[in-house]
């Protein structure tokens, strides 16, 4: 009798954690569960509403893994169609980011074994900075890690933000160097600086700290073709620059995507510096856009036989409502440059 009532405990305890995962929307023994309230769907990609969107491929279950703006998760057997969302984020308690920040431009590197995803997070009710008359939300880069693809993602920092908490710092992504040694890249947004860089930082074997000081790599003002309309109609640069994602051409050379503005489209961009110089450079921006047509938050992968693949989002009107629909670009490398071959095909 004694037997069966600690068996019948022990099940209801079971139970009740397990409901407490799913209400909570979080990964109950590394399964994939949707956000509280919200059903599993499966989308067609161009259908989809998703801002940079971020791709990664697992070449040993082959499925395709994406997440975007909102910081959910989706996977796809074939990059057409996805499945999600899945809520796989779990933000310290004791954390700046709060229970209601705004996560976007997100994504997922492998490192040392582990998975890192590193995303902005904003918090609309905490004013950090006035410029020009408006007030600068505080916006921050953050970085979460798990032994899987598909999370939970732990926070690696609790107590103490990852950049310093009065900049507001957007866009992050990840390289590392010969020696394994890890970097966040990042934006100094324009809403706080008037002139948006893109910005590298050491940081440490954990990737939980910042090791020493932010590098600037290059300024949106160094684009000669990004521009901007003022109130009184004169045009000048755009101090628009965000979503750098670096990348290594096949001749050797190292690259940045970005994307900026032309007179109020976004546009996507591409800086390169020689290999042998280091992550530092100099970068010298294209003369001319890679990319037009109000398309931005650019990234690269490969699919499942190697294909090199552009992932973005087009900015465009459905039934009177803007919309981002994420797309694929087939890409080559070849000759030291990155050039667009066309859509992808499924």
């Amino acid at each position: 009798m004694k037997k069966a009532i600690t068996i019948y405990l022990s099940f209801v305890l079971l139970l009740a954690l397990c409901m407490q995962g799913c209400k909570q929307g979080v990964s109950v023994n590394n399964e994939l569960v949707p956000p509280a309230g919200v059903a599993v769907e499966k989308v067609a990609i161009d259908t989809m509403n998703l801002a940079n969107p971020f791709v990664i491929y697992d070449n040993v279950k082959d499925i395709y893994y994406m997440t975007g703006d909102g910081g959910f998760l989706w996977r796809s057997s074939d990059m057409h169609v996805w499945e999600g969302p899945f809520d796989i984020l779990r933000p310290a308690k004791a954390s700046w980011i709060g229970e209601d920040a705004v996560v976007t431009s997100p994504e997922i590197h492998k490192y040392k074994g582990r998975y890192y995803y590193m995303a902005t997070f904003t918090r609309p009710d905490v004013v950090i900075d006035t410029v020009a008359g408006r007030p600068v939300y505080r916006t921050a880069c953050e970085i979460f890690v798990s032994d899987e693809i598909t999370g939970p993602y732990e926070q690696l920092t609790a107590e103490t933000p990852l950049l310093v908490p009065d900049y507001k710092a957007v866009h992050p992504t990840f390289c590392e160097d010969e020696l394994n040694v890890g970097y966040l890249i990042y934006n100094y947004a324009a809403e706080q600086s008037g002139n948006a860089t893109v910005q590298i930082i050491r940081l440490g074997k954990r990737l939980d700290v910042q090791i020493g000081e932010p590098y600037i790599m290059f300024r949106a003002s160094q684009n000669v073709w990004s521009s901007a309309v003022a109130e009184d109609g004169k045009k000048s640069f755009s101090p628009i620059m965000r979503a750098p994602f670096m990348f290594d051409t096949r001749g050797g050379e190292l690259g940045i995507l970005f994307d900026t503005e032309i007179d109020g489209e976004s546009a996507i961009g591409v800086a390169y510096t020689e290999k042998d110089h280091g992550l530092n450079g100099p970068w010298h921006i294209e003369q001319e856009p890679l990319l037009t047509g109000n398309v931005g938050g650019p990234m690269l992968f490969k699919d499942y036989d190697g294909t090199l693949v552009m992932a973005l989002h087009k900015d465009t009107i459905v039934g009177g409502v803007k919309k981002s629909i994420p797309q694929f670009m087939k890409m080559d490398s070849q000759f030291d440059k990155l050039k667009v071959k066309g859509h992808y095909k499924f």
